[in-house]
């Protein structure tokens, strides 16, 4: 886990190219490129190459990969701190010809990292005065003028949203978004300053503050309580908690946090990452320092679960299902607004297409707002199924069905299912890690609850 922050804002020349360069991001809505777990990267291309760009205003100078650049020109060197080491001295170079949507981004400076892949992060420099707005269950990521906090506060409520504006802090000496979040794990709290990023997929937590504060990493709560972590858990380095809250009502419950080793060298002990703010309608407003949470509001009756949406209350509204054809793939994105105590399966009514695979995604025992894309059919699908895989020609979209409440047993994770009608064959698309947490959830349930009956664990992906 490393990132790139800037010590000296070099000044710079910008050339606009009439009719062919745009000054801002203002007014751009993206798709964002799919992936089972929310990230935030979008599809452009630089010098007519695909490139992966990225948007990160916790980034003080903006950064491209030597995989892009074929030799581009060194125009100068930039001493940069890193909120998790020292300080590293990087080459600069100018990008004009970075094209997003069919438009040219005015020129920027950026800083050279290493990767093969071609990869572009704009930083701090190139979103002042935007808002990031992200959409989990659409899949979009929405780029707007700054506004004022009682401009934001008066938006959110006109929509009926369970919303939090919350103030980011600025690190003292470098200007790094800063929340305080609360961390809890059984009887241990920790109140820790974590570095707000919207590129890291993963929320991160420092080592020996963490274990200061009372927090043990998962494996060595298993092995305490004498229980040995299956092998293939070996790999899950971090602290399984009650819950990582933001504000009142907002934050995550049961989730993983990464192990980082050591203490952070700044004030930042750790990253908060996609993975919490995810479930969440969120807007980041970089030059007000805002971040801005919204999602539909939960009626609780017992264990029965109500969502509001758009006017509308009922269980039902508590999924929402966004689909669409891309490049001749069915894309399905499915979020779950409300708390899911057992877990739960949705099937998906396929609109075309000759019906001979059945779909759906399925969800683990959770917290709210959890979200997963999946395009039909992956190419695992087509692999092991491809008679399934073709049932997807002509299909135009998918619809919720029927919904189960316990989740499908052959898929663990968070994941889309493909079944084949005729054989009963299935194949999964899970999020990365989702099952080795779920595994890790039970294994202290039971270490935790010694009285339990013993629960086996369900195998992975049969495919």
């Amino acid at each position: 886990m490393r990132a790139l922050w800037l010590v000296l804002l070099l000044a710079s020349c910008h050339h606009q190219l009439a009719g062919e360069t745009v000054e801002s991001l203002a007014g751009f809505e993206l798709p964002l490129l799919p992936s089972p777990a929310l990230r935030l990267a979008v599809e452009a291309s630089f010098d007519g190459q695909p490139v992966q760009l990225k948007f990160d205003p916790s980034q003080r100078l903006s950064i491209i990969t030597e995989g892009c650049t074929n030799g581009a020109p060194v125009i100068g060197r930039v001493l940069m701190p890193d909120a998790f080491g020292p300080d590293e001295s990087y080459s600069l170079t100018r990008v004009s010809r970075l094209v997003v949507a069919g438009r040219r981004l005015r020129p920027f400076e950026a800083a050279f990292a290493s990767g093969k892949s071609c990869v572009v992060v704009l930083g701090a420099p190139e979103l002042e005065g935007l808002a990031v707005e992200v959409s989990p269950s659409t899949r979009t990521v929405r780029f707007r003028p700054s506004q004022a906090r009682a401009a934001w506060q008066e938006e959110l409520g006109r929509r009926g949203f369970d919303t939090l504006v919350l103030t980011v802090n600025r690190d003292p000496k470098h200007d790094w978004p800063l929340l305080p979040v609360r961390v809890t794990q059984g009887e241990a709290t920790y109140d820790a300053p974590l570095l707000l990023s919207l590129a890291e997929p993963r929320s991160v937590l420092f080592e020996l503050p963490a274990r200061h504060a009372g927090l043990v990493p998962a494996l060595e709560s298993l092995r305490s309580a004498g229980v040995a972590p299956p092998p293939e858990l070996a790999p899950v380095n971090g602290f399984v908690v009650d819950a990582v809250e933001l504000g009142r009502g907002f934050g995550a419950t049961n989730s993983v946090l990464e192990l980082e080793r050591g203490r952070g060298e700044h004030t930042a002990q750790g990253v908060l990452g996609a993975d919490v703010w995810g479930r969440f309608h969120m807007a980041y407003d970089v030059r007000e320092g805002l971040l801005v949470l919204s999602r539909p509001r939960v009626f609780l009756s017992g264990a029965r679960a109500r969502c509001e949406r758009e006017g509308v209350t009922s269980a039902e509204v508590c999924f929402e299902v966004q689909s669409e054809v891309v490049d001749g793939l069915l894309a399905v994105t499915a979020t779950v607004w409300s708390p899911l105590p057992d877990g739960v399966q949705l099937s998906l009514d396929v609109v075309g297409g000759d019906g001979s695979c059945r779909v759906g995604v399925t969800f683990p025992a959770g917290d709210r707002g959890v979200s997963t894309h999946h395009r039909f059919p992956w190419p695992k699908l087509t692999e092991v199924l491809p008679s399934c895989a073709r049932a997807f020609e002509g299909v135009t979209g998918a619809v919720p069905g029927g919904l189960d409440e316990v989740p499908l047993q052959a898929c663990p994770g968070v994941c889309a299912w493909a079944r084949e009608v005729a054989t009963g064959r299935l194949s999964c698309e899970c999020q990365p890690g989702s099952d080795a947490h779920r595994r890790l959830y039970e294994l202290l349930r039971l270490a935790r609850e010694p009285e339990a009956s013993p629960t086996e664990l369900e195998p992975a992906d049969p495919d």
